[in-house]
């Protein structure tokens, strides 16, 4: 199920997508990976595989560019 994160004035920001695995995953409105989620480690990631941060910060990074 995606999960469509809007910012104030209800502009779409970005889609957060469940993956396999419990993983959870978040794209541009145009379909480019930004980050995703893995629930075994407890950590967000870039697409790229580098860490940002402990804990699922993907609602908070919907709507910026990485």
């Amino acid at each position: 199920m995606d999960r469509i994160i809007k910012d104030g004035t209800g502009k779409p920001q970005g889609i957060i997508r469940q993956l396999a695995g419990g993983r959870e995953a978040l794209f541009t409105n145009s379909g480019r990976q930004i980050a995703y989620y893995d629930p075994n480690t407890d950590a967000t990631y870039k697409a790229g595989g580098s860490k940002i941060g402990s804990g699922n910060r993907l609602a908070g990074m919907a709507g910026q560019e990485y």
